[in-house]
């Protein structure tokens, strides 16, 4: 994983705000935010530690600030490696395999098997869940794509 002072983003004003209502609501630090799905659809990311802590209230928590902003909200912990980044993000989907392969322009593509009832899920209404996870693993784990399989 990159070291989080190596990962460099800037936000939005907008994210910015969600960011600070999101952090001011659950104590959580938001390490990153992304907005997708042509504006319909926001991101946090947040340390392990945090995100651990208030997933238990989570979807209480993310189906008022869903409403409170008029946008779909994902919550996602930060973890020290693709394979469990990836299966902890797309969970309650099974992940059946994790495969790191290198392209032919030397980026890395991961590809993640899971059943063909759970493609839907993995992927999103529209691909949302997939964009949100796709940028968030090619900013801290230098993957250049994740496709689903």
């Amino acid at each position: 994983m990159s070291n989080k002072s190596e990962v460099k983003t800037s936000w939005s004003n907008q994210e910015l705000s969600y960011i600070g209502f999101f952090e001011n609501a659950t104590g959580a630090r938001v390490v990153d935010c992304l907005i997708t799905n042509n504006d319909k659809t926001v991101f946090f990311l947040l340390d392990h530690e945090d995100f651990e802590r208030i997933k238990q209230g989570c979807k209480i928590l993310l189906q008022h600030f869903s409403k409170k902003i008029g946008k779909e909200v994902h919550v996602i912990g930060l973890h020290g490696d693709i394979e469990t980044f990836l299966r902890r993000a797309l969970y309650p989907v099974k992940v059946l395999n994790i495969q790191v392969e290198n392209n032919a322009k030397g980026g890395k593509v991961v590809y993640v098997t899971v059943s063909d009832a759970d493609k839907g899920k993995a992927i999103g209404k529209n691909g949302f869940r997939i964009q949100g996870i796709r940028e968030i693993a090619r900013r801290y784990f230098g993957v250049s794509d994740v496709k689903i399989r």
